[in-house]
């Protein structure tokens, strides 16, 4: 048996040295973050009311490859007793409200998208009654490759 370095061995070997070097930084990155903070975009758009659990469903994968175009949808639960309006809050992004859509009756509050997510981070619908009720449902989403970053986001944002 050969006990001299061959050229599979220092392959391995380097396999080996390059994985441990490498793998460290996304596997730490690979836990999830603290989310944005989502109380205080909450206090700006809703004031000092939270919202209850329950009343919206909110449908996204739990895991994306890339947060470039990511498929969201939110719908209330009843109709029999329908939201008015529907909210997206995606708290970890440099603009962490996403979009609020109203309805009249007899539209049913349901709508489907696609967002850009910048990191791992917890969506959160929020539904908003006539009589003032707030009902939420948040889903987090695991991010692998981040939008948003882009250099240039300030230019077309605003």
């Amino acid at each position: 048996m050969d006990s001299g370095l061959n050229r599979r061995t220092v392959l391995r070997l380097g396999g080996a040295a390059l994985t441990v070097t490498v793998l460290p930084r996304p596997l730490s990155a690979a836990t999830i973050p603290e989310t944005g903070d989502l109380p205080a975009v909450l206090r700006a758009h809703f004031g000092d009311q939270r919202p209850e659990p329950g009343g919206v469903r909110l449908d996204v994968a739990r895991l994306v490859e890339s947060g470039q175009s990511v498929a969201v949808s939110v719908r209330a639960l009843s109709f029999d007793d329908p939201p008015t309006s529907l909210y997206l809050f995606m708290p970890r992004n440099p603009e962490p409200f996403g979009l609020r859509a109203d309805f009249q009756p007899p539209a049913l509050p349901e709508l489907a998208t696609r967002v850009r997510l910048s990191a791992t981070q917890n969506l959160t619908a929020v539904g908003h009654w006539a009589d003032g009720r707030l009902h939420a449902e948040s889903v987090t989403v695991m991010v692998t490759r981040g939008a948003c970053l882009d250099d240039n986001y300030g230019q077309w944002v605003r």
